[in-house]
């Protein structure tokens, strides 16, 4: 199958280079900026258009990050009836409902695997558990560089130390305000929660507490108490409420999620009959990222992965209720 790549940055280029010897899917255009055109040679393009209304092409990735563009290049390709496979969880979790709504209109698939958890497959998984089990709660650790940036403070870094670290390996971007606010999270945790609770949730109404005012000396009174620090998203349904946080949190030395380091992810699904289900690996990183895309194309290629969810269901946004804290810090 012919796919059109829409962006060029570490997640467009990974995809693109594992792409390079599979016989499956052949890249006919790559849309990026003009500084890219050297390396690209025939195939770059400077107009969405050129792909979105190109015939020859049956998938359109996009990799592009932000909002305004990939709503626009994603909405008039699946009108096109082209599949669309995204790793951008900001436009996924602004737009899911209409995404699901205009690939179903026009016989294609829409996929976003990669839009959270990096090479985790979760979405897969969580899409195939809700068909036979309940899922009321959601929770886990789903921001690499904010995981590596506690991991290293941990281990006697300083935050700046940290996030200079984070950013020199490549698992911080250059304005890492988006993950150190907790948005980043509150943007999985809104896409997992409407897949799970078959629902459409504002992310404008999920609490966020960033990382940004942590320091080494809060981290260090923690751990003497038998505490580490982690950055953790949650959502619980009980009946016809919803609760969701995004917060930095003391949790148990010996807990699961305590263990998880570095730039690894957790996300752990409790349902009615197959109780707790954790999924643990790399959170970021072009490989990981590009090889849950790829995974994507595959379940379009093989006809898999039905979402047939409508997220039409209603519930009331309420906060979640913290009754015990340590160093006045939330106790998960």
């Amino acid at each position: 199958m012919n796919i059109g790549l829409c962006g060029y940055g570490v997640i467009g280029s990974g995809l693109f280079n594992l792409l390079k010897n599979n016989n499956d899917f052949k890249v006919l255009k790559v849309l990026d900026l003009p500084t890219k055109k050297d390396v690209l040679k025939d195939l770059y393009v400077d107009d969405y258009k050129k792909i979105v209304n190109d015939n020859n092409i049956d998938i359109v990735v996009e990799a592009m990050g932000g909002e305004k563009l990939p709503y626009i290049i994603i909405k008039e390709a699946l009108t096109n009836k082209k599949h669309v496979v995204t790793s951008n969880k900001e436009v996924v979790s602004m737009h899911l409902k209409e995404f699901l709504e205009l690939a179903k209109a026009n016989d294609v698939k829409f996929l976003f695997e990669a839009s959270v958890g990096g090479g985790i497959p979760i979405i897969c998984n969580l899409i195939h558990n809700i068909k036979s089990n309940k899922v009321n709660h959601i929770y886990g650790i789903l921001n690499g560089t904010t995981n590596f940036i506690l991991t290293k403070m941990n281990e006697g870094l300083q935050f700046e130390e940290a996030l200079k670290k984070a950013q020199e390996l490549g698992f911080a971007e250059a304005d890492p305000t988006a993950d150190l606010l907790g948005l980043d999270m509150v943007r999985k945790i809104a896409i997992l929660s409407d897949l799970a609770y078959d629902t459409f949730i504002d992310i404008s109404n999920i609490p966020h507490f960033g990382i940004e005012n942590v320091n080494k000396e809060l981290i260090d009174k923690l751990n003497i108490k038998g505490y580490n620090l982690k950055f953790v998203c949650e959502s619980i349904r009980n009946n016809d409420e919803i609760s969701l946080i995004v917060s930095p949190v003391a949790v148990k030395k010996d807990s699961i999620i305590s263990s998880i380091s570095y730039e690894n992810n957790i996300v752990v699904f409790e349902s009615d009959t197959n109780k707790e289900l954790s999924f643990i690996g790399k959170g970021a990183g072009a490989n990981p990222t590009a090889s849950a895309m790829i995974s994507d194309l595959y379940y379009i290629i093989k006809d898999e992965l039905k979402i047939d969810l409508k997220l039409d269901k209603n519930y009331k946004i309420v906060n979640k209720e913290y009754k015990e804290y340590v160093e006045g810090v939330r106790v998960f």
